[in-house]
């Protein structure tokens, strides 16, 4: 350990990752879902005070934050500055500069295309949902806990953060973080592990959002599913990148495959999981991997101070079975061993794997990076079709071959021509699709994915007349009522250029104003029918 990890490493020691007493979580959720009813994160002055608070307390933490990652997964203080911290000092940014305008009430047109509603006024409030639960992830411990519940906050929620305790440092800094510089009224810290998760599972929340494996996915989909609430799930998948015959430079597209493999040592729910080769350039992209490796970290990864390590002994375990399982040839990037006791895992390119290889199993989550070789463009389309959608596709090639790709693929994210740059993007939502996740986040898809979308309508009761109000009930029967058959649905729901068959029809909708003058025989209909029963009704 470097001398400038020694010092964070012995306090965060001292204060060992203690985890939350399951007998208070539902009191400390409680608490919080009284905090809301108080409707103090309703002010869009104490949301921001809030997220103010926070961007102090990780600037006066930076140093102890990114000690932290590095404790749990040998991971370099300029990769966690990047791929995290940044990350999430840009949100609390966006959020500050953009609040008024994202949290705003829309307008809604409905009097320009409704006769029955032009004199209303309709908008669509965002409203905050309640008391959020953040499940956040061992891989990326600072931006995966904090992003969501960045936008929770933001949104008007109160929020339980429960960060992962695979990343015990980064956990007690993350809870350190949060519970000396945000308001407890707004954010409380669980610590723990499966059964304080278990626990939390079982409270009543508004929203779920977890990071992390399919399979723990599901739980959380089966807990929010009892209580009727909205969840968003970030998951993962086996990510390809498609490299093609027409890429237009190969050393390029090696070198930005590689970045995103060895990033965080390929744990990373985005990295390239394996790659789909073109068997034109197949053999000179493989030597152009190893080189981009080499390039970053030197001939020695173990000595290397920017190559991270496996998180723990399990998943270590679990990616040197796949690997000696495999039926693939194992190109050397370097002449390091596997060191269990370290973690270190070196770099693995392994050519010629079958679709049917233990590594096209399941998401691999670690620095081995499968090739698979193919003719057509089409049969590269296919093996990726045969498999769930993953949460990014990559794809090197033409305009016109991405295009393709992408018009005959499904996937949570894409990018052509490089890897993972866009979780640099907060402008645009990110999530999975099917297996890969549900819902989206970052910048303004957060406060989408945090607010209730209530529309509001308000309507004059001067009009219209009670004669006419009463198209929109019965009685329906007697000779006296047939003109509602012929008002109402012309009042309400106009036919539109494309529902009206004659040409004639159509082109009166051309005419200003034309919705307007369609129900005029309907509102002269209505005015007539309603004098008779206005005066029986004046007589009594």
């Amino acid at each position: 350990m470097s001398k400038e990890h020694s010092a964070v490493s012995g306090a965060l020691q001292e204060s060992a990752l203690e985890y939350t007493d399951v007998t208070s979580i539902s009191t400390t959720v409680h608490e919080l879902r009284l905090s809301f009813a108080t409707n103090k994160t309703r002010e869009l002055s104490f949301r921001k005070a809030q997220l103010r608070a926070l961007l102090h307390g990780l600037r006066a933490e930076k140093k102890t934050l990114l000690d932290a990652v590095y404790l749990d997964l040998h991971k370099p203080v300029a990769e966690t500055e990047l791929t995290e911290y940044s990350a999430v000092e840009y949100e609390i940014g966006l959020m500050l500069d953009n609040l008024d305008k994202w949290t705003r009430a829309e307008r809604a047109p409905f009097s320009l295309l409704q006769p029955a509603l032009m004199l209303s006024r309709s908008e669509v409030r965002k409203e905050p949902l309640g008391t959020v639960v953040v499940f956040g992830a061992w891989n990326y411990p600072l931006r995966l806990a904090l992003l969501p519940m960045i936008g929770a906050v933001a949104a008007g929620n109160t929020v339980v953060v429960k960060p992962s305790e695979l990343a015990p440092h980064a956990a007690v800094a993350v809870g350190h973080l949060l519970t000396t510089y945000m308001d407890p009224a707004v954010v409380r810290v669980v610590q723990g592990g499966v059964h304080e998760s278990t626990e939390l599972l079982a409270q009543h929340f508004d929203h779920y959002f977890f990071t992390g494996s399919g399979n723990v996915g599901r739980i959380v989909a089966r807990a929010a599913a009892d209580r009727l609430a909205g969840v968003t799930l970030e998951l993962g998948g086996k990510s390809p990148a498609i490299v093609h015959a027409d890429v237009g430079d190969l050393s390029v597209a090696a070198m930005r495959i590689m970045w995103a493999k060895l990033t965080n040592a390929g744990q990373t729910c985005v990295t390239v999981d394996y790659v789909l080769a073109h068997r034109s350039v197949k053999d000179r992209l493989v030597d152009l991997l190893r080189d981009a490796a080499v390039g970053m970290y030197g001939e020695s990864f173990a000595k290397s101070p920017d190559y991270g390590r496996i998180v723990n002994k399990r998943n270590w375990q679990r990616l040197a079975g796949l690997l000696d399982a495999s039926d693939g040839e194992l190109i050397a990037v370097c002449n390091d061993e596997r060191d269990e006791n370290d973690l270190f895992f070196p770099p693995s390119i392994v050519d010629g794997v079958r679709s049917t290889d233990s590594l096209m199993r399941d998401e691999l989550f670690g620095p081995i990076l499968p090739i698979v070789t193919y003719d057509t463009l089409q049969e590269a389309i296919d093996l990726v079709n045969e498999r769930d959608q993953p949460l990014a596709l990559y794809v090197f090639a033409s305009k016109q071959s991405a295009q393709h790709v992408l018009d005959s693929t499904r996937s949570g994210t894409a990018v052509v021509n490089d890897t993972m740059m866009h979780l640099v993007s907060h402008a645009v939502p990110f999530g999975g699709v099917g297996p890969s996740g549900v819902g989206r986040y970052t910048g303004r898809s957060s406060i989408d994915t945090f607010s209730h979308h209530r529309h509001v309508m308000y309507q004059p009761l001067w009009f219209p007349s009670p004669g006419v109000d009463s198209v929109r009930g019965a009685p329906f029967t007697g000779p006296e009522n047939k003109w509602k058959m012929q008002a109402a649905p012309s009042m309400a729901y106009p036919r539109l250029r494309p529902l009206r068959e004659s040409i004639i029809g159509r082109l009166f909708t051309f005419l200003p104003l034309w919705r307007i003058l369609s129900v005029i025989p309907g509102f002269i209909l209505a005015l007539a029918a309603s004098k008779p029963v206005m005066r029986r009704q004046n007589k009594h």
